[in-house]
């Protein structure tokens, strides 16, 4: 009988340790195989913008979530090994020799981990399909590429190896322990709390998680606002004191209980309170654990529903259907071309209308950096970037306006509920050049048009646009070429639902016909870029943009993107899918390590306390009350850090979402709406673990 074959017969007896191993790693491996596979799949990199901020992005949710499942893994290991030190312990006290010992575990492990590894990849590799398939579902455009590709499959093997690598590194470590007693002992120990803690104790704690929290958050929008000044890292540091104050509430709630105005029912609960404190300290790391990963799933649900109902909102609110807009000198699609494309896809055309914009030299207001001191860099330049102006008249006729204009002045056209920020504000503007005949004038700020239909991109930097007074344009649009003019064309469908056949018919056919000259990035300015040329500096957004007629949800950042709402809208929605399936991820791995965690910590209960309940039984104690010192003990495990986790990070997305613009639009009521029903999810799933667990323990203690 050799020491591999005493193991398989210990697992047949001990199936649910092993029970609990398998399904961590399996869990993990499954979850990265497909997390990779999936977003190195062709099917998604082709929706990605190649450089991308949206990229990097998911690239950053990757490294989260493999970081989080490995962390995962690693607990779970830890877990196992702690079930192994008894029996590794009477197998070393009856003579095993270490070394043979050693490798047989080593090699149990190993094992082990490569079953979970093939069954990872294996079942990752079909949630991967099954995703492409609902994303190829709900995807705005034709998809035929797919979910399956060789550099997923490598990443996912990757992170299997290094997977492996830390647990077998985790059992040598276990094996080198030469205290026999140590070993046998590891899964029994206590660790009481042994502060002193008081009502003080509990009020510091609180002031530190409020103090961290407001501060971290707050403090970087004050100085920015107030003081135009950078502080760093330095606000991020509260967050510190936040989770030292978290941990100090924590401590106070596992160890002070007070006789108060009822001391029956003290002395009613002082059994399952002297219970709670002799597991004190783990409890509270545990606790405290499991409210911070609440708070970390919390944040993943939150932030995909935000995005998008503040995207709907954004582009139902628009005035206007379809716009578009781009050089005079361009052979772009024209009225005539519009209207036959409606007539083959059957849409209906109102309310056409056109107008032009002068493209002129403006200044402007350089804001791209902090000094060493953390003071926000302004340099005025009279000569900054060209921008677009339009007349009062053209500007009313085609907003339905009736705005009037001073001379010597201007209206910045913004989105309604658009905003000053620290690098971009609304009166920069003070001076106007027309490069062709060298005309320039002086201009005074005027205040702002609201109209989302004429504003591109972000309607500030080289994006501007702004509203003249009639006589001050004609003076300066004297002289322009075509191609210092822009066409600005905009209409309305007649059922916006029934145009979206002819709004990707029209995307595809504007992008068939955009000029070389078209085809640049948003942030694209020529004489922004003669400048840094003759600085001998190289310009960053000088690269041409690969135009995809067939996919109008690719965001490529380009410069004349048309604005045609119904698509929008559906394509705000395709990406709010991708994002929030990426997200759930790590929503998932947080789940799963809080359910593993809490359960863990549940059996902890009733094994480390099973000769506890056992005595209270001799004692005369019934089923009744040994259930009710259960129900206290694990309440306090799963209520306190859902409430707290749950709390927090709600009250901090409140806080978010209002310090942006110190208000709150109906978008962000919604998104409060749908977090406040995540929050309500997630004590759904911590009750049926409370239920799970409570089940398990009672089997345990009876």
């Amino acid at each position: 009988m050799t020491l591999n074959n005493l193991f398989s017969k210990l697992r047949k007896r001990n199936r649910g340790n092993y029970t609990q191993f398998v399904f961590c790693v399996t869990f993990a491996v499954m979850l990265i195989g497909s997390f990779s596979t999936v977003i190195f799949s062709p099917l998604i990199q082709s929706v990605l913008p190649e450089g991308g901020d949206s990229r990097k992005q998911v690239y950053m949710i990757f490294a989260v979530a493999a970081v989080g499942c490995l962390l995962f893994s690693i607990y779970a290991a830890g877990l196992f090994l702690r079930y192994k030190s008894r029996e590794t312990g009477v197998f070393i006290a009856l003579g095993a020799e270490k070394g043979k010992l050693s490798r047989a575990l080593l090699l149990e492990v190993a094992l082990l981990t490569g079953l979970c590894t093939l069954a990872g990849l294996i079942l990752g590799n079909a949630l991967a399909v099954l995703i492409g398939q609902i994303f190829k579902g709900l995807a705005v455009s034709d998809v035929e590429k797919g979910t399956l590709s060789l550099t997923g499959v490598g990443t996912s093997l990757l992170f299997a190896v290094v997977v492996l690598l830390c647990l077998m590194f985790m059992a040598f470590r276990f094996m080198k322990r030469s205290n026999l007693m140590d070993i046998m002992n590891q899964q029994r120990k206590s660790e009481p709390l042994k502060k002193m803690v008081t009502g003080r104790y509990a009020a510091i704690g609180g002031a530190l998680l409020i103090i961290g929290i407001a501060c971290g958050l707050l403090l970087p929008v004050i100085a920015a606002k107030l003081m135009e000044k950078n502080l760093g890292l330095i606000p991020y540091l509260f967050y510190i004191l936040a989770l030292i104050g978290l941990y100090m509430l924590m401590v106070y709630s596992v160890a002070v209980h007070k006789k108060g105005r009822n001391p029956k029912k003290y002395y009613k609960h002082m059994i399952s309170y002297g219970m709670m404190k002799f597991q004190g300290a783990s409890v509270v790391r545990n606790m405290l654990v499991i409210a911070l990963l609440i708070i970390a799933t919390l944040f993943a649900c939150f932030y995909g529903p935000t995005q998008y109902l503040n995207g709907k909102m954004l582009h139902q609110n628009n005035p206007v259907d379809f716009a578009l807009a781009y050089p005079k000198n361009v052979d772009e699609v024209k009225k005539e071309d519009i209207q036959e494309l409606a007539g083959k896809h059957h849409a209906e055309i109102q309310n056409y209308r056109e107008g032009e914009l002068i493209r002129l030299l403006a200044s402007g207001v350089e804001r791209e950096s902090y000094d060493s001191s953390g003071n926000l860099i302004e340099i005025y330049k009279k000569q900054f970037c060209y921008q677009e102006f339009i007349s009062a008249k053209a500007y009313n006729r085609l907003t339905g306006s009736e705005i009037t204009v001073d001379r010597g002045t201007y209206k910045q056209i913004k989105r309604p509920n658009a905003e000053e920020t620290i690098w971009n504000r609304f009166g920069d503007l003070d001076h106007v050049k027309n490069t062709v005949t060298g005309l320039t004038m002086n201009l005074k700020d005027g205040g702002t048009a609201d109209y989302q239909g004429l504003v591109q991109n972000d309607g500030f930097t080289v994006n501007g646009r702004f509203v003249l007074n009639d006589n001050d344009f004609s003076k300066l649009k004297r002289g322009l070429s075509d191609e210092l003019i822009t066409r600005q064309i905009l209409f309305d469908a007649g059922e916006l639902e029934d145009s979206y056949e002819f709004a990707k018919a029209l995307f595809k056919e504007y992008c068939l016909r955009a000029s070389d000259e078209m085809k640049v990035l948003s942030s694209y300015d020529e004489f922004q870029k003669q400048e840094a040329l003759a600085a001998g500096k190289t310009y960053g957004y000088d690269s041409q943009v690969q135009l995809r007629p067939e996919h109008s949800e690719v965001d490529l950042g380009w410069k004349y993107a048309p604005n045609f709402k119904i698509l929008n809208l559906k394509n705000i929605f395709s990406s709010f899918i991708l994002y929030y399936l990426l997200f759930i991820y790590v929503a998932v791995i947080c789940m799963a390590a809080v359910g593993i965690i809490a359960y863990t910590r549940s059996m902890n209960v009733g094994i480390a306390n099973k000769q506890v309940f056992d005595d209270l039984r001799k004692l005369g104690a019934d089923h009744g009350y040994i259930r009710k010192l259960v129900v206290s003990q694990l309440k306090k495990l799963f209520v306190l850090p859902t409430i707290v986790g749950s709390g927090l990070m709600f009250g901090y997305y409140v806080l978010l979402l209002w310090q942006n613009d110190s208000r709150f639009l109906p978008d962000e009521w919604a998104a409060l709406g749908v977090d406040l029903v995540t929050c309500a999810v997630m004590g759904l799933y911590q009750f049926i673990m409370y239920r799970f667990s409570l089940k398990r323990v009672m089997k345990i203690i009876l």
